[in-house]
């Protein structure tokens, strides 16, 4: 959807991903999304460069997330959240929204 605007359907993903999970990690990302790792280093580091993402290390792992100096964050968080919303919700649940602890034992599915 946001393809023409960002040039590549990666950062696309990648942005998208990162609005939905702050401080991710770029293998998590690939994993998710089945894409190779190198490229999306590579997209992730393009958009650190241009300010778009900020990048921190925490132990030995770094963590991607958007930058909230960038000037334009706002805009670009509302186009995102505006893209998001035209996902469907399958696409949703199966890329985007990650469950970070375990399921309770004998809760049903």
């Amino acid at each position: 959807m946001l393809e023409p605007l960002l040039d590549s359907p990666v950062k696309e993903k990648i942005l998208l991903f990162l609005l939905a999970n702050p401080d991710s990690y770029p293998r998590d990302i690939a994993r998710n999304f089945a894409i190779n790792f190198t490229t999306v280093l590579y997209q992730l580091r393009k958009m650190e460069a241009a300010g778009v993402l900020y990048s921190q290390l925490r132990g030995k792992v770094r963590l991607y997330g958007l930058n909230p100096r960038y000037p334009f964050r706002r805009e670009l968080e509302a186009l995102l959240r505006k893209a998001f919303d035209f996902l469907s919700q399958a696409d949703k649940d199966k890329y985007y929204i990650r469950r970070r602890r375990p399921r309770m034992q004998g809760k049903p599915s």
